[in-house]
């Protein structure tokens, strides 16, 4: 092998001079295999500078039209100067000398552009070992160069040079005569649009195309809004919005709650906002766009009236970590219910001796306080809770002894010098010695310290406090010198452990709390308060142990005035039987008992928890043929010839139980569900309000205030109509997507809906008719031939997604379309000044993938509120959320706008308007398509 003077390597390159000497003769004795050479090889093929320069003469002359002969070249070469650099005419004399006359010269070829890649991959591979050795960069920036170096030898793609016009504009002649021949407009990969193919011609290779719109179409709640964390904390929207990080409950597909991550994070500006009450008194303020769960799917509020039922937890199975003692659990629970904390002290009124005297033991948990009774003839007796002096005067003198102890032992002077040490006067330290004061717990640490003896040994903690403990306590945690219209239940409450929660609402029940027994079949749990947020928390925390209260406002009379008063009221049989074993009343236990043995002796009534009556149509499905009476009977249902088959709400068991018999998965499930369905009482406007949303991946919804609340269906159709349609090239297209939002699963549920136009909610749920079957069986074997490609990393980086499809057109062989959902789901590379900065450079990459990989990018974007703030919601291209450079990178960016979204009223109902805001190659303007909802489908708007 020969070696080359310029290289670095110890090793001589591979090369195979005689081929490469024998492909330039033969182009002088026969001109047409220059063609053969000119399809394969490249100047830079050639090892030897002298044949390289030969073969890019020889180039020019074919482009020039001249014939290639000795003459001819030696002339070209002699006018460039590089005749005497390849060793004059007699070495090209000797190019032909001895090549017999040949006109296929293939072979050849290959066996130079074999070495020449060889060549390629050792120069790279060293040049990929030194820059790791420089360790200049990232290990990732690393990893990606060396990727696309690699693989840009694998597809013979090495970036040039500059290259001449001239070879463009031959390129571009041939591209303009091919697109000319074809009888169809599109030149690149249809949507599966009509309309919107016109205007751009299909989407071209290399375009970066963003696809925006607001983020779910104005689905947000106001900043006031609550929501569960998995620690058991309460937390506003607000508060999770500045945050940016929150863990809380959805609702996934199997009707069941659990515990999920926001990917983003939106400030919706103001609103106009309306509060949505159910019949179980839950309320929640959300925009009139705002979706919430029905029995049949996720519906906007603007859809929903008075009387139909939606989606609230039946149970919130959240506990939290913390703990303190029982004693002030206890005091916490007496003082809320009966206590006072507006006087000068704590004070506690109860007429039942067992929760007095616990009330009492409970006050021990703090020192230095004593519990005295105020007796009145005519009042209640209640209970003040102030220091108890006497005891504080004998440990501080207890204090003060055990001080001149440990200062005798000391040298003279010790006094002074321990006054100068603490900072303090020496009178001081004299008053602490007589037991007249104690010094507070800062200056007590620093004074063991100096006399080397265990804080303990001192005994100060308990001398210390010349205030209430009990009241600093309560002015601690925020409920000092709250009346009874404004207590609540403090924070630290809401993240207790199970076994201190019940024990805490099992005190308070004791207070004003009730059960109440009518006649032989009746109970009902209640209770009563003055203030509404202690109500809500209240009915909240109730639900965490399954038990579900209704809250009602009632009128009650206090010294001749009518007052409002929240009543809980607990009527559902299980919920009485989870609240007995789980919570119990203090002072109650024996009536609490004889409810609970009521309940077992009758037949299981209820008229909370049902079932909706749409279920009926799924029970009617799931048996098929089989009576209403046969499916009875073999369910073991009483009364089995009359049943009331959509007459009436089924209840739970029986739901289960008829799933059981029917071996029905998907009914089971919502008999087996966290789901309560709660009648709309009323819908009140009230007023314009700071209103916040949440993006919630794979299943789009979260709980809020205790009711279910719901969050890219057009590329997805795109994706379809690519991949399942024959493109200009005769093939389908290869397809990649990268969902940073939903998962795989989810978005082929959505594609498998669009695609067997199958109701969502029904394929969501399972309840499915038989056509439904058939067309759900068609849809998935038309969606198994598509050569569509998911990934759902989350959170991607632009060098991990450029590999990915890298790697992904490796193994296809082609790759015809990317889609990204979406933009601003994507992390940036290395640390950025702002968000701005990160999305631009996201942008950029992007643009960069699209060129590299001769594909066009659909990435999708959110739009910034400011296209709420104006009377017309059309978006503009000003609205692109975070960074200008989206739409300088962009070469087509398109808006989706629905009108119905924003004015109810209007006459283009499921109509979405495609608003090409910018075509680089291309007009600008609208396309209007009919948007399916049930479907998740885009289809084409047909002309009159």
């Amino acid at each position: 092998m020969a070696k080359n003077a310029d290289s670095p390597f110890d090793r001589a390159l591979p090369s195979n001079i005689e081929a490469e000497r024998s492909i330039l003769g033969a182009i002088l004795l026969d001109n047409t295999t220059i063609n053969q050479a000119a399809e394969m090889l490249r100047r830079d093929d050639f090892f030897l500078d002298s044949h390289r320069r030969i073969y890019d003469k020889m180039l020019q002359l074919m482009e020039q039209g001249r014939a290639i002969d000795p003459i001819t070249l030696q002339d070209a070469l002699r006018h460039s100067g590089d005749l005497d650099l390849i060793g004059g005419g007699a070495f090209i004399a000797a190019l032909i000398d001895g090549v017999p006359r040949f006109s296929n010269i293939q072979e050849y070829c290959r066996i130079v552009k074999g070495k020449s890649i060889v060549r390629k991959l050792i120069t790279t591979s060293n040049q990929i070992i030194n820059r790791c050795f420089d360790a200049e960069d990232e290990p990732d920036i690393l990893l990606d160069e060396a990727e696309r170096s690699i693989l840009a030898i694998a597809e013979d793609r090495i970036r040039q040079g500059f290259v001449p016009i001239s070879e463009v504009a031959h390129k571009q002649l041939q591209h303009i005569e091919e697109i000319a021949s074809r009888e169809q407009l599109v030149t690149g990969i249809s949507t599966g649009f009509r309309d919107l193919d016109y205007m751009t011609s299909g989407l071209q290779r290399g375009d970066l195309v963003i696809v925006a719109a607001r983020p779910s179409m104005g689905k947000c709640l106001a900043a006031a809004s609550e929501i569960v964390q998995e620690d058991g904390s309460l937390t506003t929207i607000e508060e999770i919005y500045h945050r940016k990080a929150a863990c809380l409950l959805t609702l996934n597909n199997h009707w069941k709650l659990s515990f999920t991550a926001p990917s983003a994070f939106v400030d919706d500006g103001i609103k106009p906002v309306f509060r949505v009450t159910t019949c179980l008194g839950r309320q929640v303020e959300s925009t009139i766009t705002h979706p919430f769960l029905t029995f049949d799917g996720w519906r906007k509020l603007s859809e929903l009236k008075v009387g139909d039922k939606i989606a609230v937890p039946r149970v919130i199975n959240v506990f939290g970590t913390e703990t303190i003692s029982d004693g002030k659990i206890k005091l916490l629970a007496y003082l809320i219910g009966d206590g006072c904390l507006t006087k000068q002290t704590p004070e506690f009124t109860n007429t039942n001796p067992s929760i007095q005297a616990d009330y009492a033991a409970a006050v021990a948990d703090f020192p230095n306080l004593k519990v005295r009774q105020k007796a009145s003839e005519f009042r209640a007796p209640s209970f003040s809770v102030p220091l108890d002096y006497e005891q504080l005067a004998s440990q501080r003198q207890s204090f003060g002894e055990q001080l001149r102890n440990i200062l005798r032992l000391q040298p003279r002077g010790t006094s002074r010098r321990l006054a100068i040490a603490l900072g303090v006067s020496p009178s001081l330290i004299c008053a602490w010695q007589k037991g007249e004061c104690v010094p507070d717990a800062i200056i007590s640490e620093r004074l063991c310290q100096a006399l080397m003896v265990d804080l303990n040994a001192l005994n100060v903690a308990s001398n210390s406090s010349r205030n209430n403990p009990l009241k600093v306590w309560l002015e601690e945690l925020g409920l000092w010198g709250k009346t009874a219209h404004h207590k609540t239940i403090p924070a630290l409450i809401f993240k207790l452990t199970k076994p201190k929660l019940a024990l805490f609402l099992n005190r308070l029940f004791a207070t004003d709390g009730w059960v109440a027994i009518t006649g032989e079949h009746l109970a009902q749990i209640g209770y009563a308060t003055v203030s509404e947020k202690l109500a809500r928390q209240l009915q909240h925390l109730l639900l965490r142990f399954g038990v579900i209260a209704k809250l009602r406002q009632r009128q009650v009379k206090y010294q001749d005035v009518r007052r409002s008063a929240w009543q809980l009221d607990i009527t559902h049989a299980d919920s009485i039987r989870r609240f007995a074993a789980e919570i119990g009343i203090f002072a109650k236990e024996e009536k609490l008992a004889k409810a609970v043995q009521i309940l077992d002796k009758e037949t299981n009534r209820t008229n909370r928890d049902l079932i909706p009556m749409p279920v009926w149509e799924s029970l009617a499905q799931a048996k098929g043929a089989e009576s209403w009476s046969s499916l009875a009977q073999r369910a073991g249902i009483k009364g089995h010839t009359n049943i009331h088959v959509g007459q009436r709400e089924l209840p739970r068991q029986k739901l289960l139980t008829l799933a059981n018999v029917l071996d029905n998965q998907s009914l089971r499930e919502i008999a087996n569900s966290d789901i309560y369905w709660d009648e709309i009482t009323s819908i009140e406007y009230v007023g314009a309000k700071q209103v916040y949303d949440l993006t919630i991946p794979a299943t789009h919804n979260f709980v809020a205030n205790d009711i279910c609340v719901h969050n890219t269906a057009f590329c997805l159709n795109i994706a379809q109509n690519a991949a399942m349609r024959q493109q200009h090239h005769g093939n389908r297209a290869i397809v990649g997507i990268f969902s940073l939002e939903m998962s795989k699963e989810q978005l082929v549920q959505r594609m498998l809906c669009a695609q067997a136009r199958i109701d969502a909610h029904r394929l969501r749920t399972g309840m499915l008719s038989k056509e439904d079957w058939r067309h759900l069986a068609m849809g998935v074997s038309e969606l198994a031939e598509a050569q569509i490609f998911l990934d759902d990393t989350p959170a991607i980086n632009a060098l991990e997604m450029r590999a990915k499809v890298r790697r992904l057109k490796n193994e296809q062989r082609g790759l015809d379309m990317i889609i990204v959902d979406y933009l601003q789901l994507m992390s940036g590379k290395g640390r950025v000044e702002s968000r701005q900065q990160e999305v631009s450079q996201i942008s950029r990459d992007l643009k960069a993938i699209a060129k590299e990989m001769n594909v066009p990018l659909i990435a999708l974007s959110q739009l910034s509120r400011a296209v709420e703030s104006r009377s017309d919601h059309r978006p503009q291209l000003s609205d692109l959320r975070e960074s200008g450079s989206i739409e300088q990178d962009a070469d087509i960016v398109m808006f989706i706008y629905r009108d119905d979204v924003y004015n109810p009223e209007t006459e283009k109902q499921n109509i979405a308007e495609i608003i090409i805001g910018k075509q680089r190659n291309g007009p600008i303007g609208d396309v209007e398509l009919v948007f399916l909802k049930q479907l998740t489908r885009f289809e084409d708007k047909y002309r009159e």
